[in-house]
C-alpha cells in the first residue's frame, strides 16, 4: 500500500498525460476489436454474398482501423517518453533539493557515490514504472477485458478456458517475485558500492598512485563486479525460467483455440470468419497478459528503488517555527552553555559541558589538538548538528535566538581546503551572492589577497576544472575566502583558511579582513600562534 501511495503522490505533473494515454488506449482497443469484427464480416458475409465494391469498402474500413490503431500507438509512445523524461527531471531535482535539508553526520549517512547511483538508476527505474509501465498496465487490462468479452460473445467456453490458464501464470510470477526483489536490491547496492569506489579513485587518484594502491583498489572493484555479475546472472535465470513457463502456458492457449476452431469447423458449429476471429482474439487476450506479466518484474524492481530513494529523506534540519530565515542587523555574539555532543558513530564525547561566550564584534582564535572539537564547534553553531545537551544561542542588542537553520543567513562559513566547483571564478563567487556587482566581486577578491585573478587571461571569467583545477591550493583557498566575504553575515567562522598561504600573505590577508569587517564577530580556527596573536581572544579547546 505504501508503494501505491508513493506512486499516487508522485504522479503530479503527468496525470493529464497519463489520462490522455489511457483514453487513447481505450480507443486503440476499440479499433483492434473493430478490426476483428470487420474481418469476420468480410469473410462470412461480404466474401460469400457481397459485391466487389462492398469487399473494397470493407477492406478500406479494416485498413483505416489498422492505420488509426498504429497512429494512436505511436502517439502513446511519444507521450510516454515525454512523461518519463519530465518525471526523471522532476524527481531528480526534488531529491537533489532534499540533499540540502538532510541531517548531517548521522549514523546512517549515505556515501556520495551511492547517492549518485540512486539519483541515476533508481530514479530512472521508478520513473519508468510510474510514467510508462503503470499506464500501460491499465490499457492492457482494458484490452484484455474487451477481447475476452468479444470472444465470450462468440464462444463462452473457449473464452473461459483461455482465462482459466491465467492463474497458473500468476502463480508462477508470484513464486519468483519475492526473490526477484531481493536480488534486484542486492544488484542496486553493489552498483552503489562500485560507484563509490570509482568516485573515490577519481578524487584520490594522486594518492593511490603515490601509495601504489592502484592494484588494491582494482581488486576491490573487481570483487564487487564479480558479485554483481553473479546476481545479474541469477536474475536472468529467474527471468528465463518464468518466460519459458509463461510461453508454454500461452502457447497451450493458442493451440487450444486453434484445435477448438478446427473442431467447430468440422462439426459446422462455427464459420471460417469466427475461426479467424478466434485466432485474432487469442492474440489480443494473450498479448495483454504477457505485457502485464512482463511489467510485473519492472514494478518489483521499482519498489526496491523506492525504498532506496526514501532512505535519502532521513530527517530534516531543525528550523524555527515559521520556517523562514531570520536576519538581524544588530551585532551578534554566540553563547554556548554546558554543551555536550557525541557523534552517532563516535566512541567518545567530542564536547563535554563546554561553555563559552563569543562577544559581539570580537575576533577569537580557536586552538587545540586534532580531534579536540574545533570543527565540531563550528558545526554546532551552524546547526549542522545539535547538542545532546546544553544550548547554543545567538544574542545581540535586544535579540536572542537558539541556533537553528533559520539563523544561517547571518553566518559566513569558510571551511578548510579547496572547496571550489567547476566553472568560472565569477560563478564560484556568485554562489554566495547571486546579485553581486562587479565592484563587489573585485572588492572581495582584493580583501582576500586574490588580486592575482585580475592578471589571468580571462580574469574573473577564467574557467576552472573540478576542485579549482588550474590554480594552486593557496590561490583556490583565497578565492574561497572571497566567496565567503561576499555574504553579509554578522558572524564569520573561518576554519584553517590560511593553511596553504605563506606568512607574509597570511598576515596581509588578516589585516585586510579585520579592517574590512571591524564589527563582525570572527571565530578563527588555527594552529599558528602568529595568527592567534592578531585576535582579541584565544580559546584553547
Amino acid at each position: 500500500m505504501k508503494y501505491a501511495r508513493w506512486f499516487i503522490d508522485n504522479s503530479r505533473g503527468i496525470r493529464l498525460n497519463i489520462l490522455v494515454r489511457i483514453m487513447a488506449g481505450l480507443l486503440q482497443t476499440g479499433l483492434a476489436l473493430c478490426v476483428v469484427w470487420l474481418s469476420k464480416r468480410l469473410i462470412d458475409d461480404v466474401a460469400m454474398r457481397g459485391t466487389m465494391s462492398e469487399m473494397a469498402v470493407q477492406a478500406l474500413l479494416i485498413a483505416a482501423a489498422v492505420v488509426a490503431g498504429v497512429s494512436i500507438r505511436q502517439l502513446n509512445q511519444y507521450l510516454a517518453n515525454k512523461a518519463f523524461i519530465k518525471k526523471v527531471a522532476e524527481l531528480r531535482l526534488a531529491i537533489f533539493s532534499q540533499l540540502f535539508n538532510r541531517r548531517l553526520f548521522e549514523a546512517n549517512d549515505i556515501h556520495s557515490g551511492d547517492v549518485t547511483s540512486r539519483m541515476a538508476k533508481d530514479i530512472d527505474a521508478v520513473s519508468e514504472t510510474l510514467a510508462v509501465q503503470l499506464p500501460q498496465v491499465v490499457v492492457m487490462t482494458i484490452q484484455l477485458v474487451g477481447a475476452f468479452l468479444l470472444m465470450r460473445w462468440f464462444d463462452s467456453r473457449l473464452a473461459w478456458a483461455l482465462i482459466l490458464i491465467t492463474p497458473l501464470a500468476i502463480i508462477i510470477g508470484k513464486y519468483i517475485s519475492h526473490r526477484l526483489k531481493r536480488i534486484t536490491l542486492s544488484i542496486r547496492e553493489d552498483e552503489s558500492r562500485i560507484m563509490a569506489r570509482i568516485q573515490e579513485s577519481v578524487e584520490l587518484n594522486v594518492v593511490l598512485r603515490a601509495l601504489q594502491g592502484e592494484r588494491w583498489m582494482q581488486d576491490r572493484v573487481e570483487e564487487l563486479q564479480d558479485r554483481q555479475t553473479a546476481n545479474y546472472i541469477r536474475r536472468s535465470r529467474f527471468m528465463v525460467f518464468s518466460r519459458f513457463a509463461l510461453g508454454c502456458t500461452f502457447g497451450l492457449g493458442y493451440m487450444l483455440a486453434f484445435v477448438w476452431g478446427a473442431y467447430g469447423l468440422r462439426t459446422g458449429a462455427i464459420t471460417f470468419g469466427v475461426m479467424t476471429s478466434f485466432l485474432q482474439l487469442v492474440g489480443q487476450i494473450q498479448q495483454p497478459i504477457l505485457s502485464l506479466l512482463g511489467a510485473f518484474p519492472s514494478i518489483i524492481y521499482s519498489t526496491a528503488s523506492i525504498d532506496r530513494l526514501k532512505e535519502m529523506e532521513h530527517g530534516e534540519e531543525k528550523q524555527s517555527c515559521d520556517g523562514e530565515d531570520i536576519t538581524t542587523r544588530t551585532l551578534l555574539g554566540i553563547r554556548m552553555d554546558n554543551v555536550t555532543f557525541r557523534y552517532a558513530k563516535g566512541d567518545r564525547e567530542v564536547m563535554s559541558n563546554f561553555s563559552h561566550v563569543f562577544r559581539p564584534g570580537t575576533k577569537t582564535a580557536i586552538l587545540g589538538t586534532t580531534g579536540a572539537g574545533k570543527t565540531t564547534l563550528f558545526r554546532l553553531i551552524l546547526n549542522f548538528i545539535q547538542p545532546d545537551s546544553g544550548e547554543v544561542t545567538f544574542y545581540g542588542n535586544g535579540f536572542s535566538h537558539a541556533a537553528d537553520k533559520s539563523l544561517r543567513k547571518n553566518v559566513v562559513f569558510v571551511p578548510q581546503g579547496n572547496t571550489l566547483i567547476s566553472g568560472t571564478i565569477r560563478n564560484n563567487l556568485l554562489m554566495a551572492k547571486p546579485d553581486a556587482s562587479d565592484e563587489e566581486l573585485h572588492t572581495a577578491l582584493h580583501t582576500s589577497c586574490a588580486d592575482f585573478v585580475f592578471d589571468l587571461p580571462q580574469g574573473i571569467d577564467t574557467v576552472l576544472s573540478e576542485h579549482g583545477g588550474g590554480l594552486s591550493e593557496g590561490q583556490a583557498q583565497r578565492i574561497a575566502i572571497a566567496r565567503g566575504i561576499l555574504r553579509p553575515g554578522a558572524v564569520f567562522l573561518l576554519d584553517e583558511i590560511s593553511s596553504a598561504l605563506d606568512e607574509d600573505t597570511e598576515r596581509e590577508l588578516f589585516s585586510r579582513l579585520f579592517a574590512a569587517r571591524p564589527s563582525t564577530t570572527i571565530l578563527l580556527i588555527t594552529h599558528r600562534k602568529k595568527v592567534a596573536s592578531l585576535c582579541d581572544e584565544r580559546l584553547e579547546i
